[in-house]
């Protein structure tokens, strides 16, 4: 299964008529406009690429949208789905347009957050782009906002005991204790009260942390707290309210989402153009392929046999430097945070099997072309 490529430049200086328009595929894609010079004009990913051609080139295009005066030829890229007209986008305008490229990169961007795991280097820090922080580092994300990644290390220092101030950390074990060891918050490995391979296996589970540890760690304390109760235990039932508050900080969205960077390979199931059949793409970090369609009529066999295929892409993928282009990045992280309805289902590496592919592909095929106005809005916009 090949990935979208052009089709041939069709001439429109001085516009098209409404006759060529019904011609042109009511259908998801990227669009490039070219001047009579062949310079791109207007690049676009579309829900529509009739409806952005015939507001731009049509008899009734008007205002800035209006390039029949300067427009030379169009071409288009047909996509399945708005998420691979996304990425499409981000690939072509790196070369087209980099200008371009480099604004919708920005307005996408997501945010990471980094830190070494041995006590004596062991501080957050927090960046858009993962490629900028020490190699050495673990790197778990993704998050939408700086406001969010900054609660998310604020919500694991207050889940896993971790050290507020980590120049005394790094002093261990002549450190200086805080208040939050007094207050019985922190063991104090800065002080030596507690070993740093102690500690450090605590920042180990903190940076694996997911939305079933959440989970599990809010049913263990309300088994407590309903124990206490019973026993008219109210000081630690008290206690136990004080400590489900600091798991319930964290953002449950953001829980389902965030992973370690290398994790943030999937199967991306999505839209096809056949009837009953998904297409699935392979997406690891900035890097993605088509890789093949699934029917729905294979069965589990017929989906196992994919899921093979996709790790085998993910690997080709995964055997490259650095995590790509950020601009895939932030179309991926985004669609995982905010999912758009009728969006592509992900089936994450490490839980990569054919009966779940084929639940996604299921889901996908249901939804198929539902809500393509919903979809729209996260599609990125030339001008």
């Amino acid at each position: 299964m090949n990935d979208p490529t052009w089709s041939s430049r069709v001439p429109a200086a001085g516009g098209i008529t409404e006759e060529h328009i019904q011609t042109i595929p009511a259908s998801y894609g990227v669009v490039c406009v070219r001047d009579t010079a062949g310079k791109a004009i207007s690049l676009a990913a579309s829900g529509d690429v009739r409806s952005f051609l015939a507001a731009r080139l049509g008899p009734q295009a008007e205002g800035a949208h209006d390039l029949r005066p300067v427009s030379g030829t169009y071409e288009i890229m047909p996509c399945l789905s708005i998420f691979e007209a996304d990425l499409s986008f981000i690939r072509e305008s790196a070369e087209l347009d980099p200008g371009l490229h480099d604004r919708v990169t920005r307005k996408l961007r997501i945010w990471w957050l980094g830190t070494h795991t041995d006590a004596a280097r062991a501080e957050w820090v927090w960046e858009t782009d993962p490629a900028s922080l020490d190699e050495s580092m673990r790197i778990i994300g993704p998050f939408l906002e700086k406001k969010g990644v900054r609660q998310h290390a604020s919500n694991l220092d207050a889940a896993f005991e971790l050290c507020r101030y980590p120049e005394e950390l790094h002093r261990a074990p002549a450190g200086r204790a805080c208040a939050y060891k007094e207050m019985g918050k922190c063991p104090g490995a800065c002080d030596g009260s507690e070993s740093l391979g102690v500690y450090e296996s605590r920042l180990a589970e903190a940076l694996d942390f997911e939305a079933s540890v959440s989970d599990a760690r809010r049913d263990s304390i309300n088994e407590r707290m309903r124990d206490a109760a019973l026993a008219e235990d109210f000081e630690a039932a008290a206690q136990c309210k004080s400590e489900l508050g600091v798991w319930d900080a964290f953002d449950k969205r953001d829980a389902k989402v965030v992973a370690d960077l290398g994790k943030h390979s999937y199967a991306a199931v999505t839209q096809s153009d056949r009837k009953g059949v998904a297409a699935v793409l392979a997406v690891d970090r900035g890097r993605w392929a088509r890789v093949c369609e699934l029917d729905l009529e294979a069965g589990e066999a017929g989906a196992a046999a994919v899921s093979a295929s996709v790790l085998s892409g993910l690997k080709s993928l995964r055997g490259l430097q650095g995590c790509g282009d950020l601009g895939v990045l932030g179309v991926l992280g985004r669609e995982l945070l905010r999912p758009s309805r009728g969006g592509p289902g992900f089936v994450r590496i490490d839980r990569l099997e054919g009966s779940i592919l084929l639940q996604a592909a299921r889901r996908v095929v249901k939804a198929q072309r539902a809500d393509q106005a919903d979809q729209r809005r996260n599609a990125p916009r030339d001008e």
